[in-house]
């Protein structure tokens, strides 16, 4: 009869031990966009993780990242996407009253616009696309984005 070897304190792992590992250095990735240009993009480690085959992924703030500098980075001809107008918003570091603000319209109509309620019209689809390309002219700073956190109320 065998003998069960003793329990460790140490968990059992059945992948390997990189698995999920954050990176520490930067991982060079390109990103096409849409209108067919590459844009060559040096990712934070911490943004960056390897599943158990090794392959390498994103975390979610690396893909919020990204998507950052993909609305910075594509022009504005037509109604943007909800996706595409929070993206815009957080890469220029404004809230929803600020971006209504600068386009002309109430922080209702941005939210509207973000939930797809309601799509941009012309002449807002045109203040934005100048917002953007002043701030692309002037230079943006993507800040790393800080995780929601989640507030329960007591019950009292």
């Amino acid at each position: 009869m065998k003998k069960r070897p003793e329990a460790s304190n140490q968990p059992r792992t059945r992948h390997r031990p990189d698995a999920g590992k954050i990176e520490t250095s930067t991982y060079a990735h390109t990103l096409l966009l849409p209108d067919g240009r590459t844009l060559f993009v040096e990712m934070p480690g911490r943004y960056v993780r390897r599943d158990r085959s090794g392959t390498v992924g994103f975390s979610v703030a690396g893909m919020q990242f990204l998507d950052h500098l993909r609305a910075l980075a594509m022009e504005i001809v037509h109604p943007p996407t909800p996706g595409h107008v929070v993206a815009l918003r957080e890469a220029l570091g404004l809230t929803q009253k600020q971006l209504g603000e600068k386009v002309g319209v109430n922080k209702l109509t941005v939210s509207r616009w973000e939930r797809g309620r309601i799509v941009p019209g012309p002449s807002s689809v045109s203040k934005l696309s100048t917002l953007r390309k002043q701030a692309v002219r002037r230079g943006v700073v993507l800040k790393p984005r800080q995780p929601h956190r989640l507030h329960r109320e007591s019950a009292a």
